[in-house]
C-alpha cells in the first residue's frame, strides 16, 4: 500500500454496516426480463446471466440513468428469505462500497428489486480471472516472464488486501478465481461475500455468515484457523496465508495442499496445516530459495510464525523482484561445462540449485579450486573486463542458474557514470592481484 493511500485512509472511519429495509423508499418501479422472469428496476436493462456463486447471480446490465454498463449481483430469491444470507449479502455490498481502492471493484448502487430481493451494481470488469490468466500457454510455468508478470499482479493484490485490513476488513476467500485482470492490466480483488469486520461490529451483519461458525473460504486455499471454523480466531494473518497460497500457485501451478480435490479432505488437511513443501512442489521449476522462504513463511501453521502484516510480506516480494532474481534461468546436466577457462564472455551466473566444480589447468592437470552451491556467483569479472575466463566451471549434478549479461547489469546499476568508473577501477585492481597470485604459484582456496 502506498504512503499516499495510507495517509488518505488514516482519517477515515472504521467500516460500518447498516440495515436497509425490504420495501418503502428502496422499492423502485419494475420491468421484466421475460426470458428469466426477473423483476428488474426500471432504470436497469439486464442481459443473460454472466455467472453465479454460492449465494447469488451476476448479470451484465446497462444503467439508463448513468448511461454506462455495469454488473448487477443479486441474491438468490430463496436465500433472500433467510436473514443470515440476506444480511450477509447487504454486508458484502456495503463493505465493498466503502473500500475505495484502485484494485477493489467499485460498487455503484445497493437496493432491493420489486420482488424484495436485494441487489447491488458494480463496475463491469472486462478481462479474465487469474486462474484463466495463469493457464495461458504464453505464460509457461517456470519461465521468467510468468514469474515476473505474476509477481506484478501479486503486488497489486497485496495493495488491495492491505488497504482492506487498514479499514478493518479481512477477505477470507483469496484465490485465483476471485482476482480479475482487465484488458489493460488493471487488477481487481473481487467477491467480498465472505469478508468479516475486525474493527467494528456490524449493525445488519450480526446474523450474517461473517459471524457464522464453521469452515469459511475455499478449502484448497484455507488457512488452518479458517478450516477450524472459529471466526474470532481469524484475522489479518488469515489473509496472509491466503496470499501465500496464491503465490504458491503462481509459482508451482498447484495449490498448497497438493492434488487433493475432495472438499472434506482438503478441510482436514487445512486444519492440520499439511502444506506440501514448496521445495517439493517446485522440483524442476528452478525457484529461488529466497522466494521459497517468503512463501513458506506466509503458509506457517501458527499465525504468530507468519508475516504479521500483508505489507511486511509485500515488502519482501518487492525486494525480490527489484533484486533481479526474476532474471532468465538456464539449466545444465551433470558434467556440462558452464564457462570455460580462456574463453571471453559477457555473462555472469548465480546458482539457484545444484553444485558446481571450479578448476583450472596447471601443467596439463586439472587443479580443483573449490565447489559452489546455491547462492554462489561466478563469471562476474566478464561483466566488467573484456578478458578471458580465469577458470572452468562444471556442473556436478543438475544445476539451474540465473543469467546476468552486461547490458542488464548496466541498466540495473546505472554504470554509465561515476559508479561505473569506480566499479571498473576496483575490478582492474582485483585483476592485477589475481595475476600476481597466479604468477607466484600460490593456490587459491
Amino acid at each position: 500500500m502506498s504512503e499516499k493511500a495510507k495517509s488518505e485512509g488514516d482519517s477515515r472511519p472504521v467500516i460500518v454496516i447498516e440495515k436497509i429495509p425490504a420495501g418503502g423508499d428502496h422499492q423502485i418501479p419494475a420491468s421484466e426480463i421475460k426470458s428469466e422472469g426477473i423483476p428488474t428496476p426500471a432504470h436497469l436493462v439486464l442481459y443473460p446471466e454472466l455467472g453465479r456463486g454460492g449465494m447469488g447471480r451476476i448479470h451484465p446490465a446497462t444503467d439508463r440513468n448513468l448511461l454506462r454498463h455495469v454488473a448487477l449481483k443479486r441474491l438468490d430469491r430463496e436465500l433472500s428469505k433467510t436473514p443470515m444470507y440476506r444480511e450477509g449479502f447487504i454486508a458484502e455490498a456495503q463493505m465493498t462500497g466503502q473500500l475505495e481502492h484502485p484494485n477493489i471493484v467499485p460498487v455503484h448502487e445497493l437496493s432491493v428489486d420489486p420482488g424484495g430481493v436485494p441487489y447491488f451494481t458494480m463496475k463491469l470488469v472486462q478481462g479474465k480471472a487469474l486462474d484463466s490468466w495463469l493457464r495461458d500457454p504464453r505464460r509457461k510455468l517456470g519461465t521468467p516472464e510468468r514469474l515476473e508478470d505474476s509477481l506484478e499482479v501479486f503486488l497489486k493484490v497485496c495493495d488491495a488486501i492491505a488497504y482492506a485490513h487498514h479499514r478493518g476488513v479481512i477477505h477470507r476467500d483469496i484465490k485465483p478465481e476471485n482476482i480479475m485482470i482487465a484488458e489493460f492490466g488493471q487488477v481487481y480483488v473481487m467477491d467480498w461475500g465472505l469478508a468479516r469486520l475486525t474493527k467494528s461490529r456490524p449493525a445488519s451483519g450480526a446474523r450474517s455468515q461473517m459471524e457464522a461458525r464453521g469452515p469459511v473460504g475455499t478449502p484448497a486455499y484455507m488457512s488452518p484457523e479458517q478450516a477450524a471454523g472459529n471466526p474470532l480466531k481469524m484475522d489479518d494473518r488469515s489473509d496472509v496465508f491466503g496470499l501465500g497460497a496464491l503465490l504458491y500457485e503462481m509459482i508451482t501451478g498447484r495449490g498448497p495442499y497438493g492434488d487433493e480435490y475432495n472438499p472434506d479432505r482438503l478441510i482436514e488437511l487445512a486444519k492440520q496445516g499439511r502444506v506440501v513443501p514448496i521445495e517439493q512442489a517446485a522440483q524442476g521449476i528452478g525457484v529461488s530459495a529466497r522466494l521459497r522462504r517468503i512463501v513458506s513463511r506466509a503458509l506457517e501453521f501458527n499465525p504468530e510464525d507468519r508475516y504479521q502484516t500483508v505489507v511486511e510480506m509485500q515488502t519482501d516480494v518487492r525486494a525480490f523482484l527489484r533484486g533481479g532474481l526474476h532474471l532468465p534461468r538456464k539449466g545444465f546436466n551433470p558434467g556440462d561445462t558452464i564457462i570455460r577457462e580462456g574463453d571471453v564472455g559477457d555473462t555472469a551466473y548465480m546458482i539457484i540449485s545444484g553444485t558446481c566444480r571450479v578448476y583450472r589447468n596447471a601443467g596439463g592437470q586439472q587443479e580443483t579450486l573449490g565447489t559452489m552451491g546455491a547462492g554462489d556467483v561466478f563469471g562476474e569479472m566478464a561483466l566488467l573486463l573484456d578478458e578471458p575466463r580465469y577458470a572452468t566451471v562444471e556442473a556436478v549434478d543438475r544445476v539451474t542458474v540465473l543469467v546476468l549479461d552486461k547490458q542488464t547489469m548496466n541498466e540495473g546499476l546505472g554504470l554509465d557514470g561515476w559508479t561505473g568508473a569506480l566499479v571498473h577501477a576496483l575490478a582492474g585492481r582485483f585483476r592485477t592481484l589475481e595475476q600476481q597470485v597466479r604468477s607466484s604459484g600460490i593456490k587459491r582456496g
